[in-house]
């Protein structure tokens, strides 16, 4: 048996709706990812929704109109994906690292104002995995000190605190569409907020800086007249045919969520007897997302090296869980580190003349987490060869 990290829920409906734009010719931006805008602002609470190419456009929008700059200091946890980092980085702004909490693996909040100055422009947390951090004191310390907060929610669809859903506490918020997130357009990115000035600027950047698209100027009368680009903007638009599976994914958004909840259920039943890994934690007032099932590696030597800053023992529990995932991809079951901690990729490592204990939590979770296979689709006997093959490795 193999079971891959992650699968897509794809049904026939996919097939179904993406014919229609290869039917009628209109397979950019279009009708479709105007639906899939709709719904998910709908799933999500938020007033406004902007459907992109990728995830990692939005936050480089998001950047943009923030006005991240020369100079511009923006506060980010140390364990995400690389490009929450880039997206400061290309602006002439720093990215300043904080230290994340090794239960949640999201940003130590209690760090945070550690790291501000007056340089400081935002915050940028981070929905890792599917669990929102306590975003109502990062919202207390960006009210204090009068910085942004743009939410890096690419793995965050569903998650919520306190019954508001990520990316909603601040200026915005960017979710992924990468065939590892709960529903998929291949690729693809959209950004969420309540504010209507993020909304149309957002929309206008995606599209060359166009005042109207493509789209809105074709289906009225006079759609030969030239629309206005007071901004200089870029292409960053989902296509139509993206939009079309979006709309099929986002009718299954619930049931992809609640199958994923009685997966984790089981997960964290079976886990109950395998001492040599961590199951992910969920504070009270929570709703987490569950985009991954991310454990971590024997916790309780790896939670000791990092209170002794024993760089050398986490290296060695590094190899340990290198053997063991190797072990399980020779009996088909792939596993996968949770994501990377941003501060030992060479480009930042070098730039800013960062040692990798300098954040012990991030460097321990970018050589100790352990994402195992998790999908909606999983069935029962799936279920049970992974975790017979984790009891038995």
């Amino acid at each position: 048996m193999k079971l891959p990290i992650a699968k897509p829920f794809i049904t026939e409906e996919e097939f179904e709706l993406i014919k229609q734009p290869l039917e009628t010719g209109w397979v950019v931006q279009g009708p479709f990812v105007k639906e899939f805008e709709q719904k998910i602002a709908e799933f999500t609470g938020a007033k406004y929704a902007v459907a992109l190419n990728s995830c990692t456009s939005g936050q480089f929008i998001m950047s943009e109109i923030i006005g991240v700059d020369t100079g511009d200091e923006v506060i980010l946890p140390a364990f995400t994906w690389i490009s929450t980092a880039n997206s400061i980085e290309y602006f002439g702004g720093k990215p300043v690292f904080c230290d994340i909490d090794i239960q949640t693996f999201n940003i130590d909040v209690n760090q945070i104002e550690t790291k501000i100055n007056s340089q400081t422009k935002a915050i940028y947390p981070v929905t890792l995995f599917g669990l929102t951090p306590d975003m109502s004191f990062i919202q207390s310390i960006a009210q204090k000190r009068s910085l942004k907060i743009v939410e890096d929610c690419a793995c965050g669809l569903g998650g919520k605190m306190n019954d508001t859903h990520c990316g909603l506490f601040g200026e915005g918020g960017v979710l992924s569409f990468h065939p590892r997130k709960s529903i998929t357009t291949g690729e693809g990115g959209m950004i969420i907020t309540n504010s209507e000035q993020v909304y149309r600027t957002a929309c206008m950047l995606r599209d060359h800086g166009a005042v109207k698209g493509d789209y809105d100027r074709h289906k009225g009368i006079k759609s030969f007249e030239m629309t206005e680009y007071p901004i200089l903007g870029h292409n960053l638009r989902m296509t139509d045919l993206q939009g079309a599976v979006g709309v099929a994914q986002s009718k299954k958004i619930e049931d992809i969520l609640n199958r994923k909840k009685n997966l984790v259920k089981t997960f964290n039943d079976s886990l109950s007897d395998i001492d040599w890994l961590l199951k992910p934690y969920v504070p009270n007032g929570y709703s987490h997302g569950y985009q991954t099932y991310c454990t971590l590696f024997k916790p309780e030597e790896t939670i000791n090296a990092i209170a002794h800053e024993d760089k050398a023992k986490i290296d060695k529990l590094h190899e340990e869980r290198n053997e063991v995932m190797e072990a399980l991809e020779k009996k088909g079951v792939i596993t996968r580190p949770g994501t990377h901690a941003v501060h030992i990729q060479k480009y930042y490592q070098n730039k800013y003349q960062i040692h990798p204990m300098d954040f012990p939590n991030a460097y321990a979770a970018d050589r100790l987490s352990l994402a195992l296979p998790f999908y909606p689709t999983m069935t029962d006997e799936e279920v049970g060869y992974l975790f017979k093959t984790l009891k038995n490795i």
